[in-house]
């Protein structure tokens, strides 16, 4: 490829990381398949503080790329926005909780997420979140493509650095079991 080519298909395959709502697979995508355009790529995303992912499937198969914030700015982010809410938080924790732990890692049968949200009762009972209160959340968590339709894991999850989905992951066990050793190794680590 000529030095045009190349730059051509490395601006197309950065702005068609920045719009997707999938991974994009590297057979479609000159500058995602051949690892030298592949860096300058990386190198682009840097500039504005966005990174590369290499999306897999739970087996370890390649999906393909998304991009996402880099994982040195994501917390000063998150600390600017506020278009989520505290409950909206929990309710997302407890849809990651049964579709993804429960349901994927640990291989359990749940029900439709829509009756483990409404079964859940919390440290203070049901009224943690109204019935009232509870579309007005999933419509949150959707349109931030947090959630999907049917109320599982969004198209923003697959965006998650490793670290980002270490640190959830390390989150959900320090919510789920506080006095674990996990936790405790996990809190002594954050300190470092």
């Amino acid at each position: 490829m000529s030095n045009t080519t190349d730059e051509t298909a490395v601006l197309a395959a950065v702005r068609a990381l920045e719009a997707a709502s999938a991974p994009l697979r590297p057979q479609d995508w000159p500058a995602l398949a051949e690892q030298r355009l592949r860096s300058q790529v990386q190198a682009r995303l840097a500039v504005a503080g966005r990174q590369l992912i290499n999306v897999k499937d739970q087996n370890g198969k390649p999906l393909g790329y998304v991009s996402a914030w880099s994982d040195d700015i994501v917390e000063q982010i998150a600390e600017r926005r506020h278009s989520l809410r505290q409950k909206d938080l929990a309710i997302l924790a407890l849809i990651y909780l049964h579709t993804h732990v429960l349901a994927n890692l640990l291989a359990e049968e749940i029900g439709p997420i829509g009756e483990c949200l409404e079964a859940h009762e919390g440290p203070n009972g049901r009224d943690v979140i109204g019935d009232s209160e509870l579309p007005e959340i999933l419509r949150r968590l959707h349109m931030h493509e947090l959630i999907d339709s049917v109320k599982r894991l969004g198209p923003a999850f697959k965006r998650l650095s490793p670290a980002q989905q270490r640190r959830l992951d390390e989150n959900l066990v320090l919510l789920c079991r506080p006095n674990s050793q996990w936790a405790k190794q996990i809190r002594e680590s954050r300190v470092k």
